[in-house]
């Protein structure tokens, strides 16, 4: 017989249980309501057209990280079904991204375990480590999402990304200049290195693979300025593999792919040691950034057409389950591809169940035409990247940002340059660094500024644009946050406007959201300064979180309840009838102050 506390136990469980938001923490539930066949074959036709794009980029980016295409096709299957029923977005189409498969190679290149290169251990070794590094920027990611980090992101510069992105561009297009001319160059030489070694190597130029790598740039091309439905990657690959089967190009010395399995993607296995952890965890912190970032961006750009919500937690919780299934699953590290989204969207989907059924076509294939990949030749793959990378440099991106701020143009510029010439992970690092240095020193220095109303319209204006000044009453407006960073600036502004002979001082604080002890300290400096020259204080349009703030710390006290308004012109009236009581307004012939906004 079940006692009754645990019945009761049970039933308080339950009904907790029944309260909780399912759609929210599994927002693929709210799309299962309302599904039909109409939203069915939108999503089916919207799949079937992303999949045709996802399967020669998934491959190539594969090649980017410096690892068999295999392991591409397999984090685009399972990691991005995760990423498309948990995420926020039911347009979002994750998978292999190029500037994260940059990052991945860049650290698999200089990463250092137990004082042995990455890159130096067997493969077997290597590619263990390499579904580590998926594992722990899964790890990280929803770690960040469980503590709600997904409004870090908003203090990363967009100019951050476009320069990161350019840079990667550049780097993606050089690095593959060897496959598309047919040549092997031994290790990972950087950006400079990397453009000797070619030139050193034009005299080994397989012709057959030049030509294989021209066609089908040139192929893709085309197939644009035809039709933007023409799947040009697909086909120029396809037809790439056929010549090479037909001419048996193989035994000219054109190079392909390795052969992919003919099976579901493998569970995977990965060291669990300390040593591992520590040399891998900077990459994996520099990609998950990279990665929410690059994620966020296409959300936010999709949903401000097609109107649904962003929700930024939501998105680190399903970017990080899924770059923790692809290192279960045998996947490298990935996210939202902008270019894949962008087709889904237009194609016409209705769901986030177009995303699950590109990935099942793309498992399709792997299960059908697997063995056929081992005719694919690697300049051709060549040659799809060097379109993916001249489309990463946005020309229109780039030169808003080098234009719009001195703050912008230093972020895009510093990062690109990382990119170039630093570890990519070091340049993720410095750009979000930088983004944040600039904005704490933009949001640390508060504007200060006198205002007076306009006789004509009665709002407040600039000093510099009233025709009156009144001798007696000044009146300052505060826009920033007073906060420890900010309070240098503000005393020296208040120090300097103390000195115009006022008798009493108007304080607007309608712009202030955030006052710290900090604050507090030089409200009360200055407080002090006013009584010693016998000025009256006063402060208007306090926001409630302030005022608040200055009932706790005692502020509301020492200035005195009286001196405070929720309004501007009750302020100013309250200031002129002390005015006159001081018998100061007698001979003068300024008619200021009658009336004001609020």
């Amino acid at each position: 017989m079940v006692k009754p506390e645990l019945l009761f136990f049970m039933q308080v469980n339950i009904e907790k249980v029944k309260k909780i938001q399912w759609s929210k923490i599994l927002p693929f539930i709210g799309d299962t309501k309302t599904y039909n066949v109409s939203k069915f074959k939108a999503d089916i036709m919207a799949g079937l057209t992303v999949a045709v794009i996802e399967l020669p980029q998934s491959m190539a980016y594969a090649i980017i990280a410096g690892v068999n295409p295999k392991y591409g096709l397999y984090a685009a299957i399972f990691p991005a079904i995760v990423a498309a029923l948990l995420g926020s977005s039911r347009f979002l189409a994750s998978g292999p991204t190029n500037a994260i498969s940059m990052v991945v190679s860049s650290s698999m290149a200089s990463a250092v375990i137990a004082g042995t290169l990455v890159s130096t251990l067997p493969e077997e070794q290597k590619i263990a480590i390499l579904f580590l590094l998926s594992f722990m920027v899964g790890a990280i990611q929803l770690l960040m999402g469980v503590l709600r980090f997904g409004n870090f992101i908003n203090f990363v510069s967009h100019s951050v990304v476009v320069g990161f992105t350019t840079g990667a561009g550049i780097l993606i297009a050089t690095n593959q200049l060897k496959n598309l001319i047919g040549v092997k160059i031994s290790g990972h030489p950087n950006f400079v290195e990397g453009i000797m070694h070619v030139l050193k190597k034009l005299p080994d130029t397989n012709w057959y693979a030049l030509a294989l790598g021209v066609f089908t740039m040139v192929f893709i091309l085309f197939s644009r300025k035809v039709s933007k439905k023409i799947p040009g990657p697909l086909l120029a690959m396809v037809i790439s593999a056929m010549f090479v089967f037909i001419f048996d190009l193989g035994s000219n010395g054109v190079e392909t792919i390795a052969k992919i399995p003919q099976s579901l993607p493998p569970l995977s296995s990965f060291p669990l040691d300390m040593a591992s952890f520590k040399a891998m965890f900077p990459s994996a912190l520099a990609i998950a950034i990279l990665g929410i970032v690059e994620a966020l961006s296409i959300v936010k750009s999709i949903a401000s057409k097609s109107g649904d919500k962003v929700n930024g937690n939501q998105e680190f919780v399903a970017q990080g389950l899924a770059n923790m299934t692809a290192g279960l699953t045998s996947g490298i590290p990935g996210s939202g591809s902008f270019t894949r989204s962008a087709v889904n969207f237009m194609s016409g989907a209705q769901t986030r169940f177009s995303v699950v059924f590109s990935c099942l076509f793309i498992l399709l294939v792997l299960l059908v035409a697997a063995p056929l990949a081992r005719f694919i030749p690697t300049a051709s793959l060549a040659g799809i990247l060097m379109i993916i990378a001249y489309s990463l440099i946005n020309k229109h991106a780039f030169v808003l940002s080098f234009k719009a701020t001195h703050s912008d143009r230093a972020v895009l510029l510093v990062t690109m340059l990382a990119a170039l010439f630093l570890e990519l992970e070091q340049a993720v690092y410095i750009g979000v660094i930088l983004s944040i240095l600039l904005f704490v020193r933009k949001i640390s220095v508060p504007q200060i500024f006198q205002v007076s109303p306009d006789q004509m319209t009665h709002k407040l204006v600039s000093m510099e644009k009233s025709l009156v000044c009144c001798p007696q009453i000044s009146i300052f407006q505060v826009e920033g946050s007073l906060f420890f960073g900010a309070i240098a600036e503000l005393e020296d502004k208040f120090s300097t406007y103390i000195k115009n002979g006022s008798k009493i001082v108007i304080v607007r604080l309608a712009h202030v959201q955030l006052v710290d002890a900090t604050g507090i300290h030089a409200l009360e400096s200055f407080l002090r300064e006013c009584d010693e020259k016998n000025i009256t204080m006063m402060f208007t349009n306090v926001r409630p979180a302030v005022m608040r703030v200055f009932a706790r710390s005692g502020m509301l006290d020492k200035v005195g309840k009286e001196n405070f308004f929720e309004h501007t012109k009750q302020a100013i009236e309250a200031a002129v009838k002390k005015v006159n009581q001081m018998n100061k307004c007698k001979d003068c012939t300024i008619r200021c102050f009658e009336e004001c906004g609020k």
